[in-house]
């Protein structure tokens, strides 16, 4: 095995678990051509049950790498014995030839299918009906199944269950409307349709190894939550049957415990069957805010744990996403923090996205978003309650204000916590002139753009009249308004061609002319502008006066005289245009003097 080989092999290896030891090797004879041969000497069956580690998905390409190393590996990628194995160690012996028919159809061959069933591998009834489907349905007037696999399935599935293999039937379908027609043994007043209804059950999941699965029918945490509300002792044969109850533990306890009934023998019950109370399951059902939940929680969950799962729930509830029907309110989540006392500290660690990131010298910060909530479907709740929280100049309120005027959406409630935000107090600094000339050329957002512009206008001029505003803000604020709007050829340029189109869709369309409020954005800049620029020195009086009478008449004629005020003002005119055009206000200018 070559140099270049070992390369590619440690590449194959480099994203794969389990085999540590095997990656250790491949580094230690990646330079040494007796070591490559020694490790290439290794036996067959060695390699193969390497093979057995791969991710088989095709985004990791581990396989499709792995036959590229050398002849050898791709004869043993191809051995339908170390197929099988990889199937049966990725995805479990019981469903192993379900996933592998759905997912890897074209390395599923008839000797690889009959080795996964002499592994354990089951063939649950729904599986043969869904193969009989498959083959059934033709893309372009191409078979997606081979018809030696859909004999396979066919002839296994006769041994299985004979005259009762039900090709034409469902029963995913089934047991769906099993489930969903079915109410709660609380519930149900007749009880013979009860009876009825768990005798169905029990004959698809005892006789017919149901279990549901990622790819067929609803999503397999509500099916397994719907079952365990009818009755959570079928639980066990579900898991007999293949499922992965940890694969589902946290979003079925999440429902479980956010009932506003919960008790202490409800959850017993589950927890009795097999759930667990992990801590993703205890932080998610503290969402709930509910004291009933707690109360239960209490009994079955140290405090210790119990508080760093309360600290965890409420980063959950400032980040992008926190799971199944939770949508904020304020109310929970100071239910939570009073409750368990959060700090300060892990407000601001829940709400920046980088919270150890240091400001930069115009007072903002350094990421986009600088708010972790900003991915939300609606973040104006957050931020309005941070705001309420923490008053106008706090630093998680600048933060949430920049990222409030940074969303491009054309958001109603979003446009009235801007006039929140500066109604509160909060204040423009000169990052916002970019944000907002942003802001103007996304579509249906102009009108929001220049309001928000007259308000920092109207904000900046009070500053500046009441003797706030001091000499180094005043030229940021300069320098921000011209070059991101004044002097932006690139800006202007888009500003009367281009509008863009807010949102995950986004786009860019041409316009024939600029919108109005666009128009007076640009208008409102250029006054703003002449606001801040410096007073010009006043220009002194110019006396005129006449020759003495003592003249002749001839001799008498009218002579300007330059007085002291007029000689201060030329002095204080150049030194004036000095500092200016060391400024840079007019841009770069030569030869000043």
């Amino acid at each position: 095995m070559r140099t270049s080989q070992l390369t590619l092999a440690a590449s194959t290896f480099a994203s794969t678990s389990g085999v540590g030891t095997i990656r250790l090797a491949l580094a230690l004879a990646k330079h040494t051509k007796k070591r490559a041969a020694a490790l290439y000497d290794l036996p067959t069956e060695i390699w193969s049950k390497i093979f057995s580690f791969l991710d088989p998905s095709a985004s990791a390409q581990a396989v499709h790498r792995f036959s590229l190393v050398c002849r050898r590996w791709n004869v043993i990628s191809r051995d339908p014995h170390a197929r099988a194995a990889l199937f049966a160690y990725h995805y479990g012996r019981p469903l192993a030839l379900y996933h592998a028919f759905r997912t890897h159809r074209v390395a599923l061959t008839v000797p690889v299918a009959t080795l996964l069933r002499k592994k354990g591998s089951a063939l649950p009834r729904f599986l043969v009906q869904y193969v009989d489907k498959e083959y059934h349905r033709t893309d372009r007037g191409r078979k997606s199944v081979s018809v030696p696999l859909y004999v396979f399935f066919v002839q296994q599935g006769y041994q299985l269950y004979g005259n009762e293999a039900g090709f034409k039937d469902d029963d995913v379908a089934k047991f769906e409307r099993l489930l969903y027609a079915a109410p709660t043994t609380a519930q149900i007043p007749d009880a013979n349709a009860a009876e009825q209804t768990l005798a169905a059950l029990h004959t698809l999941l005892d006789d017919y190894r149901f279990v549901p699965v990622r790819g067929i029918g609803s999503p397999v945490d509500e099916t397994v939550f719907l079952l365990s509300k009818l009755d959570v002792s079928l639980i066990p044969t579900l898991v007999n049957n293949g499922l992965d109850l940890s694969s589902v533990n946290d979003q079925v306890l999440e429902r479980v415990l956010w009932r506003a009934d919960i008790t202490d023998s409800h959850l017993d019950r589950y927890l009795a069957h097999g759930f667990k109370l992990t801590p993703v399951a205890i932080q998610k059902a503290l969402q709930a805010a509910r004291q009933t939940t707690l109360d239960v929680l209490a009994k079955h969950v140290p405090p210790e744990l119990l508080a760093v799962c309360a600290n965890n729930a409420v980063i959950d509830m400032f980040g992008p996403s926190v799971g199944r029907g939770w949508h904020w309110t304020a109310e929970s989540v100071d239910f939570v923090i009073k409750t368990f006392k959060v700090t300060d500290e892990t407000i601001r660690t829940a709400l920046f996205t980088h919270p150890d990131s240091l400001r930069l010298a115009n007072g903002g910060r350094a990421e986009f978003p600088a708010t972790r909530c900003y991915m939300k479907t609606n973040p104006c709740p957050v931020w309005r309650w941070v705001l309420q929280t923490y008053g106008p100049h706090h630093e998680l309120t600048r933060a949430c204000f920049d990222d409030a005027l940074s969303r491009a959406a054309a958001d109603r409630d979003l446009h009235v916590l801007h006039d929140e935000f500066l109604a509160a107090g909060v204040r423009f600094y000169p990052r916002h002139v970019k944000i907002l000339a942003c802001r103007l050329l996304h579509r249906d957002m102009t009108a929001n753009a220049l309001h928000l512009l007259q308000a920092l206008r109207e904000q900046v001029s009070d500053e500046r009249d009441s003797g706030v505003l001091v000499e180094t803000e005043r030229d940021d604020w300069l320098v921000a308004i011209r070059e991101e709007i004044i002097d932006n050829e690139e800006w202007n340029h888009r500003m009367r061609t281009t509008q863009l189109e807010g949102g995950a869709r986004g786009g860019a369309y041409r316009i024939s002319r600029p919108p109005d409020d666009a128009l007076r954005f640009l208008d409102e800049s250029r006054a703003l502008l002449e606001d801040l620029a410096p007073p010009i020195p006043q220009v002194a009086t110019v006396v005129l006066r006449k020759s003495s009478s003592s003249r002749s008449s001839s001799e008498r004629r009218t002579v300007m005289h330059r007085s002291a005020s007029m000689r201060s003002w030329v002095k204080r005119m150049g030194t004036w245009w000095k500092e200016q055009c060391e400024k840079g206000v007019w841009g770069s200018v030569d030869n000043v003097i």
